[in-house]
């Protein structure tokens, strides 16, 4: 008898514990640190695996040498900020047969706070893997921990918020580049952190999360100008959706003048040093160039996206007009993009059928998986596969169903996607997908949306067609 008694008891103070364990991970703060715990430990895992060989005997220059293309740029800027010479590109041995451009020059190509980030940790280790590497995974974890607390804000659906976090967590792209000197995981961390300091600032219409949101934005424009199309959407749809609240337009005044002048003092710098307003960098005018010429308009418009190419109809015309102004050493960088800015705009305006077929190449090729141009290897695409068959189908349906359903909050983020989308659409996609990630971590919060709805109409339906399920739950929880 006392041992069939005691069965009883041992279920019955066992579901207490089972219910805390979920009422526990239902608490924001719990979501944000396990998410964060998920992030970091998956990017770190990942970088020790991949250059466990390095992470030891790589420093100075063996550890500079390593790299090419924009992770080398990033570390030869850091490099002269770190040596007293400026923000340039530093010129050091062992460049040859390396893709880096404007070296010994300014370096108004990158936007400076991510140089600036590294040149901090690269001051305290040395060039090495010790400081940076962990430092950028546990920024990758704090970003996972930041999108689970959006998607728990728009929803106030757990499950919700953990499929998002989960899916920034493992997010390929950012697992990837957490071990690399690239600003993925600082820069999209950032945008999530100034969408969800601007919804808070919704709520509660506080002039500290004003101010946090404007600091937030600053910070993350200046690690990339890209940030400010977004931005502009940002403050754009709190001015639509409150324009008959002054206290939600003095709030937007608030965040705008706290992001302008955070900003301000590297504009002043740029304008003293080059005799030009660059705001933040000058690069969109190579960039556009880059998607929008002649050559990479020759082709299909069924064939997927490429434009790293060289083009030789370009670089002569680009040749004619920087002959023409004879720019100077000092402004080569401002000068070059300004150039190319004006033969993309040239050939956008001359040829209006050729650009729209370019968008659309564009448009389809940024929705696949993977560009199958690209040169990646049969485990990035299947981790590409993987990630874009659980998130994006169910994202994309799940942000044309909010458009319908018109949340406030869920719209917000829609805005965001659509705009994020036509920036990379209407400039360029690089063959990588490394600028798609934004898109993927909003389409990743409606996707745990739609797969909380999934979940909870299963359950539904389970307990109709088994009514004792719900006849022996306690009261007060929810299926």
């Amino acid at each position: 008898m006392p041992t069939i008694l005691a069965c009883p008891r041992r279920r019955e103070t066992g579901l207490p514990l089972l219910e805390r364990i979920r009422a526990a991970v239902r608490r924001p703060a719990a979501l944000f640190f396990l998410l964060l715990l998920l992030g970091f430990g998956l990017r770190l895992g990942y970088g020790i695996v991949r250059y466990r060989s390095d992470l030891l005997r790589l420093s100075g220059p063996e550890f500079i040498a390593k790299w090419d293309f924009d992770a080398l740029e990033h570390v030869l800027i850091a490099h002269a900020l770190v040596t007293g010479k400026g923000y340039v590109v530093d010129d050091v041995p062992g460049l040859e047969g390396k893709h880096v451009r404007a070296v010994g020059q300014e370096a108004l190509f990158k936007a400076p706070l991510y140089e600036f980030f590294l040149a901090g940790v690269f001051a305290v280790s040395g060039f090495s893997f010790a400081l940076f590497f962990p430092i950028q995974s546990l920024l990758g974890g704090i970003l996972s921990g930041f999108v689970g607390l959006l998607a728990l804000k728009t929803w106030e659906r757990p499950a919700a918020a953990w499929i998002a976090g989960v899916a920034a967590a493992v997010h390929p792209v950012l697992v990837n580049s957490a071990s690399q000197p690239y600003n993925e995981n600082l820069f999209f961390l950032l945008f999530v952190a100034a969408v969800w300091t601007f919804g808070r600032w919704l709520d509660t219409r506080l002039r500290r999360w004003a101010i946090a949101c404007g600091v937030v934005a600053a910070l993350w424009i200046l690690a990339r100008e890209s940030a400010a199309p977004p931005f502009a959407a940002m403050v754009i749809f709190g001015a639509v959706t409150g324009w008959r609240e002054p206290r939600r337009l003095g709030g937007l005044g608030v965040i705008v003048l706290v992001a302008a002048a955070l900003i301000a003092p590297w504009s002043v710098r740029n304008y003293v040093r080059m005799g030009d307003v660059v705001p933040v960098a000058s690069i969109v005018g190579s960039s556009l160039l880059q998607g929008n010429n002649e050559c990479v308009a020759r082709e299909s418009v069924l064939t997927p996206f490429w434009g790293e190419g060289p083009c030789r109809a370009t670089d002569a015309k680009r040749a004619a007009l920087l002959a023409r102004l004879k720019p100077t050493v000092a402004a080569t960088v401002v000068s070059q993009d300004r150039v190319a800015g004006q033969v993309a705009l040239d050939f956008i305006l001359n040829n209006p059928a050729a650009y729209l077929k370019l968008c659309v190449r564009r448009l389809w090729t940024g929705l696949l998986p993977y560009n199958p141009r690209a040169d990646q290897k049969f485990i990035q695409r299947t981790a590409f596969t993987i990630f874009w068959l659980a998130i994006v189908p169910v994202g994309l349906l799940g942000t044309a169903l909010h458009l319908v359903l018109m949340p406030r909050r869920a719209v917000l983020l829609a805005l965001l996607t659509a705009v994020n989308l036509a920036a990379l659409v209407a400039v360029l996609i690089t063959p990588d997908q490394r600028y798609r990630a934004g898109i993927d971590l909003l389409l990743g919060c409606f996707a745990g949306w739609g797969y909380d709805r999934w979940l909870r109409r299963s359950s539904d339906d389970q307990t109709e067609s088994m009514p004792w399920l719900s006849a022996g739950r306690p009261s007060g929880v929810d299926g």
